[in-house]
């Protein structure tokens, strides 16, 4: 069940954040409105920020700050990896395969990877 709500968390994100892209903005349906890396990475990276203020006010705060720690670093790092991507990928409208499977494909992995670490491993599913 646990993976269930992990994986289903950022990947009904991707779902939502495609239909108000396309909502938004108005026309047909883009492969770009699916292209949501950078959202679930800072979603992830936001996630690591706020429980950092939840263990402040906790008895004993470093019951989980090495994992929130490494996860945080972690994640700020493929939030920067991410935006790289965005950046080369976003200029080469032409090459829609190459962008479905940076953007699409790679990008949306990591940010799905982060969110679902984040739930699984450093905040935890109870």
């Amino acid at each position: 069940m646990n993976y269930i709500i992990a994986l289903g968390i950022p990947i009904t994100l991707i779902v939502i954040g495609g239909l108000v892209k396309k909502i938004v903005r108005g026309s047909t349906w883009q492969a770009a409105d699916f292209f949501l890396g950078v959202e679930l990475a800072l979603s992830a990276v936001t996630s690591s920020l706020i429980y950092v203020f939840e263990l402040s006010k906790t008895t004993d705060p470093s019951q989980k700050a090495a994992a929130l720690g490494i996860y945080s670093v972690t994640s700020l790092f493929l939030f920067l990896v991410i935006v790289g991507f965005h950046q080369e990928w976003e200029k080469k409208p032409q090459d829609l395969n190459g962008q479905k499977i940076w953007l699409g494909g790679f990008c949306n992995l990591i940010g799905i990877g982060l969110i679902s670490g984040f739930v699984l491993f450093v905040k935890g599913i109870h």
